[in-house]
């Protein structure tokens, strides 16, 4: 059941024997297995073509390609990586082909754990001994189990650190379910959880966590009892979500669902990696792992089966029921270092940015099916099989031949060639904007942000009666006369408020979130840039609340929503809250020695993620020079706009009339607005901005 692995494609090679991960020149090698199901491009249905399709495809992936379980089945493997470019390029030619195989035989690949449309009969069970052999054993419970999933086989040569290794990884494997939920529906119906798969496995007495064992002869104990009384097949082969390879020197890590996209197979395995290199050398310094109960292991899982992300989940390590965001946070903590040394830590934290803006596969299937039904979810799943990944500048895999294996043969002495650690700042994965889906037609005025990344705007572009709202603007503009000087920067003549909001896109709702009491302000709000604001970094800095009595100011509302129009044509956006952050801020001088400047002082991002966009609007500018607005290429970011070559630039601007602003994809620019000095009419200036920031909600931001 769920494949077991062939011989010499997991992990095998390593370029100096014996020794453990962390004392190896080179990184532990890593192999992915991803299976998927055969289906006619028709009906969409699944089919019982795996063998055909598997034969035809063996033609060019040889022994990388081979039927699964149930002859609705067919599973690819790549080679052992030592880097993950190299395992996002290889995972990506082996979708590529296998799907231009399928074509070729009149069917189509779905990256689905369960079987959206079809497979709801007694799925017809694959020509092999162990297959035939779990059939007998579980009898009906076999019928309807046709799952699909992904596995990493991690090169960890000491069985008895790898038995070990599996007490560290338990608490972490129901969020592992979580991250890679894909399959919510089954045989053409919604069963309400985010990953059916996983519920499917884990009424067998063998498949799911593995026990907590002292030691390697423990673990081999425990299997040889399993096997005994008939809740497994094979005793030096358990189904558990962790295991021992018993013929190679690898880790195989079991529980995760299919991902739909490559790009999450290889941030899973990048997680998985991290996951095992951290717990073996606890392991090698004595620590045999924490001690969980098994009915509270279970029961995260379930909850992981259920919700999935982000939903609330229980922690196995501490009892609590946390969002899995929060539990992310936690995981990326625990296996940070090992990331960093690694290469993967960009890789990873992109991967949950990602999670964030869009959700699990759970979500991706579920927004295409209120979009177009079922047919299109099978459809949408078929082409990530094709979906070209996104490679740094510099990357080995540009240099590969389109269609071609990049290693030119994948043999096992060519697959564990290093490519070196990536930078651990680096975006390794497809940004959300190459190709950005869309659902509907986005409107025509939001075309130059989605175009080129940013766009000038004006009340015009807005589409705001400013006549009609007059009064309202009046009041908006009243609001910035008692700005408090920013908490964070009293000496900069800066001068703010901030409150944050959360949109409905299915329902229009727009609500504003309640700061907290504070003694100083009444009440304050927690505004959080992470590390992309060099002058605050990973700071959460409690800014005064913007006064409720903008709440409901028509022109305020009007601005907001005209920004959002210009931000969901990105599918990311509409099928999850979305975050609206409200900033009033205020650059004011008093006499022409001072200088008022905004924060960073520098070009930047507000966030960087792929479903992240930032809007200026200028509501008031008296007696001011300087304030000049640029807009620069991404790289930019941390840099002053006159150290920049002319090409780096997009556009340079001052803003001047009400309303007049700009709006960006914070993913694909970086932006600046230039120090203000006091003019020449009067010993007062201050030009006033109102600055929404729309990305998606989750909790912490």
């Amino acid at each position: 059941m769920d494949g077991s692995g062939a011989p010499g494609t997991h992990g095998t090679r390593q370029p100096a024997p014996g020794g453990t991960a962390h004392h190896r020149a080179l990184p532990p090698t890593v192999g992915v297995e991803e299976e998927y199901f055969v289906v006619d491009p028709a009906s969409r249905a699944v089919v019982a073509a795996g063998p055909r399709l598997a034969a035809r495809a063996a033609g060019v992936l040889g022994d990388l390609v081979s039927g699964e379980f149930t002859d609705l089945q067919v599973e690819v493997r790549t080679p052992p990586c030592a880097a993950m470019d190299e395992l996002s390029a290889r995972l990506a030619w082996l979708r590529r082909e296998l799907a231009a195989c399928a074509e070729a035989e009149g069917l189509a690949v779905c990256p689905s754990a369960t079987p959206v449309l079809g497979g709801g009969d007694a799925a017809p069970v694959g020509d092999h001994p162990r297959y035939r052999d779990g059939v007998e054993l579980f009898r009906t419970m076999m019928d309807d189990f046709a799952v699909c999933a992904l596995h990493v086989h991690v090169y960890l040569p000491d069985r008895e650190v790898a038995a070990l290794v599996g007490n560290h990884l338990r608490p972490w494997l129901p969020l592992l379910v979580e991250m890679s939920a894909n399959s919510p529906f089954r045989a053409g119906r919604d069963t309400g959880y985010a990953s059916w798969r996983s519920v499917l496995r884990l009424r067998f007495p063998s498949l799911g966590p593995p026990p907590r064992v002292e030691s390697l002869d423990d673990y081999r104990r425990v299997a040889a009892a399993m096997a005994e009384v008939g809740g497994s097949s094979f005793a030096e082969l358990p189904f558990w979500d962790t295991r021992p390879h018993p013929h190679l020197p690898t880790l195989e890590v079991r529980c995760m669902d299919v991902p739909a996209e490559a790009a999450d197979s290889v941030a899973l395995a990048a997680v998985v990696r991290g996951l095992v290199v951290t717990s073996a050398r606890l392991a090698e310094h004595g620590d045999k792992g924490p001690r969980l109960g098994g009915e509270l292991l279970r029961g995260a899982y379930w909850y992981a089966t259920r919700d999935g992300w982000p939903g609330q989940g229980a922690d196995a390590l501490s009892g609590h029921v946390l969002p899995a965001p929060e539990r992310a946070r936690r995981l990326v903590g625990h296996i940070g270092t090992a990331l960093e040394d690694l290469g993967d830590l960009a890789r990873v934290t992109a991967f949950v940015d990602r999670l964030a803006a869009r959700g699990s596969g759970a979500h991706r299937q579920r927004a295409v099916h209120r979009a177009g039904g079922l047919p299109a979810v099978v459809d949408d799943l078929a082409d990530c099989m094709t979906t070209p990944p996104a490679v740094p500048p510099g990357s080995s895999a540009r240099r590969t031949a389109r269609g071609r294996d990049p290693g030119g043969r994948a043999s096992v002495e060519e697959s564990g060639r290093a490519c070196g650690p990536a930078p651990a700042r680096a975006r390794l994965e497809r940004p959300m904007d190459d190709t950005p889906k869309q659902h509907g037609r986005p409107p025509e005025h939001a075309g130059r942000v989605r175009r080129d990344g940013y766009a000038r705007l004006n009340a015009a572009d807005l589409g705001i009666d400013t006549r009609a709202l007059a009064e309202d603007f009046t009041r908006l503009a009243d609001a910035y006369r008692d700005l408090p000087p920013d908490p964070y920067a009293r000496g900069t003549h800066r001068f703010r408020r901030y409150s944050h909001a959360v949109h409905l896109p299915w329902s229009g709702e727009l609500s504003y979130i309640p700061g907290v009491p504070d003694e100083e302000f009444g009440t304050v709000t927690e505004y959080w840039q992470d590390e992309h604001n060099p002058e605050y970094p990973r700071v959460r800095r409690r800014l005064p609340d913007i006064p409720e009595s903008l709440h409901g100011n028509r022109l305020l509302d009007a601005l907001v929503r005209a920004d959002l129009d210009r931000a969901l044509w990105l599918e990311d956006l509409r099928r999850v809250p979305v975050y609206v952050g409200v900033h009033l801020i205020s650059l004011g001088v008093h006499d022409r020695e001072q200088e008022a400047v905004s924060s960073p002082n520098c070009l930047h991002q507000d966030g960087g993620s792929p479903a992240t966009f930032t809007f200026a609007h200028l509501i008031g500018r008296r007696n001011v020079q300087g304030g000049e607005n640029v807009i620069a290429t991404p790289e930019s970011a941390g840099r002053q706009p006159d150290a920049l070559p002319p090409e780096a630039i997009h556009d340079r601007f001052v803003l001047t009339e009400p309303l007049d602003g700009y709006g960006v994809h914070d993913r694909r620019v970086s932006h600046y607005v230039g120090p203000v000095r006091l003019g020449d009419d009067g010993n007062e200036g201050r030009r006033d901005i109102l600055i929404i920031g729309i990305a998606p909600y989750t909790p912490g931001l």
